[in-house]
């Protein structure tokens, strides 16, 4: 007997699977590997209401063994989709707002063409004369459902893990169709390591008696134990060593000592619950199917086309890319690597790395910082970078300077970018582009509602993922003196950029030394403005100690502006150092 799920205000409620022949026999799916496919069936549910101008649709791209049910209930059914947590109204992907597609993609066995599917010219399944499919081919279909459903353009593609893949496939093949991507827990290519991991599920399910050579189909026997393998080796590498210890520990099964019952079955909590996904995994997935998807992704390497990055660059798109820091199956390096890429060819990117205890299978959960990213990315107010208004920061007039000295339609990076109003500024007054990097997660969620890219890494440490010359303006406003190695900060800064712009406050500054000699305390100021105890500031200096440090660096003075302790433009005049509260600078190589 079923249980119909109590309402739920947040869920899309009851869907359906819709299923839509794509190609046929006499106009095929031509593959990136030469071999015509047809006809190609996809099954696919939607959420929400589309637009009259069409422009609120949210693709949804599904992992290795994800299918079309991403939300809400389907019949019969007493759990949500794999996504539920992420589509509905009022959460991320809200359906009040957004058209949502989740389709089954090519290769599966929920609905969509794939190794199981009739082979048109023997009448039988196809097994493995089912064509090797590239990650290219699996994004044709998706762009042959969007015509069919009468869409031109996407305002935002999602995926989590192979999603992910999908989705970054797309913006190379197609990025006039996506203005904003968002990759999960992702890669552009898989290492040895992932590659063997997906070998030697294939070779259990291969080497598995009842694989019959790929024609189980129609028999009474299937390769359920090399699946269940596969499954069981798989599901270890989504989730942490954390995770596990959390979980599970080293908890055996039942209340028996465990000297009294020792044996090789499974005595463990952790084996039991592999089991378990092992054996529910055989009744929603096909092995011939984990063959050919875990193969795509073996071969995927989106970056190799050296023109990709710069395609998808030169069309506008926005990208989002997240990782967990506990994910060892597609570690943050991975995220990196996709961060640089497309941070070096000029497109705008969003980066972070979230806490998480988790996992891989972090993508599939509520996580602090994950959902909160995703909405904060899609709602983005990026009209304001075109028309808000002038940079004004209670307590940083600096900031005016600083913006007045940035020129016209400059690339430029702000280090310490905080909430991002000044490239916000720059976007719109002075028609500039760039990327912020800030490490504090509240600073970095503000930055992304303003439609700011932002890359949320250490402000020295990974400095040097940023190429040479990359940018034309590198800022660091009243952010020098918070890193632990200034010398380090500004060689990378004039690397990263043709010229620099910093700004600092004078520990030399009048009134500072006053307080110090008559009154014996730190000086706290609109210049300075933390107590001692809890300042960011860990390198305080004088205007002439920096400008020392900027001689022995072989860093050009091009510019220096003091400024007053309104942080007003003053005349620079004798006795700068005493009579300034705080000074920008111009700098170059």
């Amino acid at each position: 007997m079923t249980t119909t799920p109590a309402p739920d205000p947040t869920s899309v409620g009851r869907t359906t699977t819709e299923r839509v022949l794509l190609c046929t026999e006499e106009d095929p799916l031509v593959l990136a590997g030469g071999r015509s496919l047809g006809p190609v069936e996809v099954a696919y549910e939607t959420y929400g209401t589309l637009s009259p101008a069409r422009d609120n649709v949210v693709f949804v791209c599904h992992a290795l063994t994800g299918d079309a049910h991403a939300a809400g209930y389907s019949e019969g059914a007493t759990k949500p989709g794999w996504w539920d947590n992420l589509i509905g109204p009022g959460k991320p992907l809200d359906t009040d707002r957004f058209f949502v597609i989740s389709p089954n993609l090519l290769g599966g066995c929920q609905g969509t063409t794939g190794p199981l599917s009739t082979n048109p010219e023997t009448g039988r399944p196809y097994g493995l004369d089912f064509p090797l499919l590239q990650m290219t081919d699996l994004v044709a279909v998706h762009r042959r459902l969007l015509e069919h459903l009468g869409i031109a353009r996407l305002h935002a593609a999602i995926g989590g893990s192979l999603g992910g893949m999908q989705v970054l496939q797309w913006a190379a093949d197609a990025p006039e169709q996506i203005d904003n991507a968002v990759v999960v827990a992702a890669s552009s290519r898989l290492t040895a390591q992932n590659i063997a991991f997906s070998a030697v599920g294939r070779e259990a399910i291969m080497r598995d008696p009842d694989f019959q050579a790929g024609e189980y189909a129609g028999t009474d026997r299937a390769p359920h134990l090399g699946l269940s393998i596969a499954r069981m080796m798989a599901h270890i590498t989504y989730l942490s060593e954390e995770a596990m210890t959390e979980k599970f520990g080293r908890r055996l099964q039942g209340s028996e000592p465990a000297e009294s019952r020792m044996g090789l079955g499974a005595d463990f909590q952790v084996e039991s619950y592999l089991n378990h996904q092992g054996a529910t995994f055989l009744d929603r997935f096909d092995a011939l199917s984990y063959l050919y998807l875990t193969r795509s992704m073996d071969y995927f390497d989106v970056f190799a086309d050296p023109g990709a990055a710069v395609r998808m660059a030169e069309a506008g798109t926005r990208f989002l890319v997240l990782s967990f820091d506990t994910d060892w199956r597609f570690d943050t390096s991975h995220s990196r690597r996709i961060v640089r890429t497309l941070e070096q060819a000029g497109a705008a990117v969003t980066f972070r790395e979230i806490r998480s205890p988790w996992g891989h299978d972090s993508f599939l959960l509520v996580v602090p910082g994950y959902h909160e990213s995703v909405s904060a990315f899609l709602d983005a107010d990026t009209q304001h970078a075109r028309t808000g208004d002038a940079v004004h920061v209670p307590g940083r007039p600096d900031l005016d300077v600083v913006a007045g000295l940035v020129p016209e339609g400059s690339r430029v990076l702000d280090i310490g970018c905080g909430d991002g109003d000044l490239l916000a500024h720059l976007m719109h007054e002075r028609g500039c582009s760039g990327t912020g990097v800030e490490i504090d997660p509240g600073a970095v969620l503000a930055s992304i509602r303003r439609g700011v890219p932002v890359i949320e890494v250490d402000l020295v440490d990974q400095l040097d993922e940023f190429a040479d010359n990359a940018y034309d303006v590198v800022v660091m406003s009243q952010t020098l003196q918070a890193t632990r190695w200034p010398a380090e900060a500004l060689r990378q800064i004039s690397r990263v950029g043709r010229r620099s712009i910093v700004s600092v406050p004078n520990f030399g500054f009048w009134r500072h030394r006053a307080g110090l000699m008559f009154r014996g305390r730190m000086p706290v100021s609109r210049e300075l403005p933390h107590p001692w105890h809890e300042t960011p500031n860990i390198h305080l200096s004088t205007l002439a100690d920096l400008e020392a440090l900027f001689a022995d660096l072989g860093l050009v003075v091009e510019r220096r502006i003091l400024l007053d302790e309104k942080a007003e433009p003053m005349q620079s005049g004798r006795a700068a150092n005493l009579r300034a509260g705080a000074a920008v600078y111009v700098l170059s190589r």
